[in-house]
């Protein structure tokens, strides 16, 4: 398993043709002639006009750090399943399913926007919120240190004992979770911390947090109850899109396949993130709350997007398997193995490696190091 640490904008250009305003302006006498000026054109032109694709939307991904024989295949997937492709079915096309944190990006945007709550003190914290946390995993002493400093101002915050206790514990208590119970539990913990905020409000501080940390440098933060805290927590900053991920998502959904990012990212998180590289917010699924009227609960929506779950989501979602699919961890055995097709997998994750190996699928090394 991957180590646990702690958005696209697409530019359509319009163009007017000056020539072919002319031409269709202009009046013919002979039709025939007409129709012929109308159908002389470019051989790329008269592709569009056949299949409803143009060259554009079959060209070949970027070559960038793709292994040669994975971008063939992708491209080959893209020629022969992609618009342009005979038999090609736009009521019922390919689809991709994707994973996101350490895999289209480098670093983990629940974890980064999690750290920015504790700092920020964010959560809607009440009685009912601190029933969120364990009691094995810090509530006592983080609600003890919390209610030491929270009536004073932000400002002094940094200098206050008790608030860099509150932080250091809070943060602890994911990273405890994590390596107790598993990430299935320790990541649904994530989303369960967004209790009582608006949904849509929660979507805007996950998209400011991450543009800020995709301008911060990749970076180790140490995090310390006390300037003597030997124990420090080391967590990850910043956060880097991969311009051959982004490539990959865009070159995908303009051949027309139904690109899906499914992954184990509290909602709100993985929907600004996944903005960066054009995916249709109906196709992104993470963690997903039960929602009361606009606002999220403490508690989140089965299946987990993590090993079955995700398969469980492909099935609910499309009635069918995957044409292709990305993995990136152990996590992701169970939705490769659903249904045949193309299957790439970034190679780190030593179990999945060996069940590559096994199952004859392509390896690529991880763009997200």
């Amino acid at each position: 398993m991957r180590k646990i640490n702690l958005f696209l904008a697409a530019m359509i250009i319009f163009g007017a043709d000056s020539s072919w305003a002319a031409t269709r302006s202009r009046r013919y006498k002979n039709f025939r002639m007409r129709d012929k000026h109308d159908r002389a054109t470019t051989p790329e032109k008269a592709k569009t006009a056949k299949t409803g694709t143009s060259a554009a939307d079959e060209a070949p991904i970027m070559a960038g750090r793709w292994a040669p024989e994975v971008r063939a295949a992708i491209n080959r997937f893209i020629e022969t399943r992609g618009r342009g492709a005979p038999g090609y079915n736009a009521a019922k096309p390919p689809v991709a399913v994707l994973p996101w944190s350490d895999a289209m990006v480098v670093g983990d945007p629940a974890e980064l926007v999690f750290l920015r709550m504790t700092t920020e003190v964010k959560f809607r914290i009440n009685d009912d919120w601190w029933q969120i946390v364990p009691v094995a995993h810090g509530r006592q002493p983080a609600r003890a240190a919390y209610e030491a400093f929270i009536h004073l101002s932000s400002s002094v915050w940094q200098n206050q004992p008790d608030y860099h206790r509150y932080r250091k514990t809070i943060l602890d208590s994911y990273i405890g979770l994590c390596r107790g119970v598993g990430r299935r539990e320790c990541r649904t913990y994530l989303m369960r911390l967004w209790a009582g905020w608006r949904a849509d409000d929660a979507t805007d501080y996950a998209r400011r947090v991450i543009e800020e940390e995709k301008a911060r440098p990749a970076a180790v933060e140490v995090v310390r109850a006390e300037e003597s805290d030997a124990k420090g927590l080391k967590l990850r900053r910043g956060l880097r899109l991969i311009p051959e991920m982004r490539n990959l998502a865009l070159r995908l959904r303009a051949a027309g396949v139904d690109v899906w990012v499914i992954d184990d990212v509290p909602q709100p998180v993985l929907a600004a993130a996944a903005a960066d590289y054009g995916i249709d917010p109906s196709r992104v699924v993470g963690l997903r709350p039960v929602m009361e009227g606009p606002r999220v609960t403490a508690s989140v929506l089965k299946p987990i997007p993590t090993r079955g779950g995700k398969t469980e989501i492909v099935q609910s979602s499309l009635g069918r398997p995957a044409d292709f699919v990305l993995g990136r961890d152990s996590a992701d055995i169970e939705v490769l193995e659903y249904g045949e097709g193309l299957r790439v997998v970034l190679s780190g994750d030593l179990a999945l490696t060996a069940k590559a190996q096994e199952k004859g699928w392509l390896l690529q090394s991880s763009l997200a190091r």
